[in-house]
C-alpha cells in the first residue's frame, strides 16, 4: 500500500483510508495499471465506448488499455467502467499488461 501510494498508483479512497476490503471497478483497475506503467501518452483519440464519457477521469487509462490490448471492453461499444472488476478480469488485465 505504501509503495502504491509512493509511486502515484493510488491515493486510496479518501480521508487517509485505503479500503483494502473494498471491490474495485473496471475503471479503477485500468487506472492502476496505467499509473504503474508511468502514465504513458495515449495516441488514440477515438473513444470506442458509449459508456465512457469524453470527460471521464478514467478516459486516458481506458484508451491506453485498449491501445495496449489489455482490454477490448465488455461488449459492443461498452467498457462497463463502474462494474466490479472480477478476479478473472484482473488476472487477464495483468497478464496482458505484462506481455504487451
Amino acid at each position: 500500500v505504501v509503495w502504491a501510494k509512493e509511486q502515484g498508483i493510488t491515493d486510496g479512497i479518501g480521508d487517509g483510508r485505503f479500503g483494502p476490503n473494498d471491490t474495485c471497478t473496471r475503471a479503477q483497475v485500468v487506472t492502476f495499471l496505467y499509473a504503474a506503467a508511468g502514465k504513458p501518452e495515449v495516441t488514440t483519440t477515438e473513444n470506442p465506448f458509449e459508456d465512457v464519457a469524453d470527460d471521464a477521469w478514467y478516459l486516458k487509462p481506458v484508451l491506453w488499455a485498449v491501445e495496449q490490448g489489455i482490454t477490448g471492453g465488455t461488449g459492443p461499444n461498452a467498457f462497463s467502467p463502474d462494474a466490479e472488476c472480477t478476479r478473472a478480469q484482473i488476472v487477464t488485465f495483468l497478464y496482458r499488461a505484462m506481455t504487451e
